[in-house]
């Protein structure tokens, strides 16, 4: 496991660069809309490091049908998996098995009621200390009244950090 710290700026070379854990619905909108204001988001590797659970990849490439058919089967299913591939070169993938058990058991309690299925997320958050970039407005709002709100980014923060006000 990497040790990066508690906080969600690292510096690297005189550079800083914020660290987010990104959910896979982030990953699917930007296979989905390869231009739009996620996927360039996503892109950005100078000033955001990307870390993800290894669930990712499985739960991207479950979805894979789904999105051939919301793009009306415009790409095959062989040109998804490579757009995925690519997109996920320089990202950070974390193993399961290097989650302390405690984290990924926290992490299971707290989604149980709002959605079992991201509770690796969660248990990466807990385990590096890193805010979660999720376009689920569900488990927003369901960690977020169980007083969770504070392990997320918004899209408006990730694109303050991005780009510099002019003066």
């Amino acid at each position: 496991m990497p040790n990066i710290g508690t906080s969600n700026l690292v510096h690297f070379k005189n550079k800083t660069t914020m660290i987010i854990i990104a959910d896979s619905n982030i990953f699917m909108s930007a296979l989905v809309t390869p231009t739009g204001l996620v996927a360039s988001i996503l892109a950005e590797r100078k000033k955001i490091q990307y870390f993800v659970p290894d669930f990712l990849i499985k739960e991207v490439k479950e979805h894979i049908p789904d999105l051939i058919k919301r793009l009306k089967k415009e790409k095959t299913e062989k040109e998804l998996l490579a757009d995925f591939k690519k997109i996920l070169e320089g990202i950070t993938i974390i193993d399961e098995k290097d989650i302390k058990k405690t984290n990924i058991d926290k992490a299971k309690a707290i989604v149980a009621d709002v959605d079992y299925d991201d509770y690796p997320f969660i248990a990466l958050h807990l385990e590096i200390k890193h805010k979660i970039w999720t376009l689920d407005e569900r488990l927003k709002n369901g960690l977020s009244e169980k007083g969770y709100g504070h392990f997320f980014v918004s899209k408006e923060d990730m694109l303050s950090k991005l780009y510099k006000k002019k003066q």
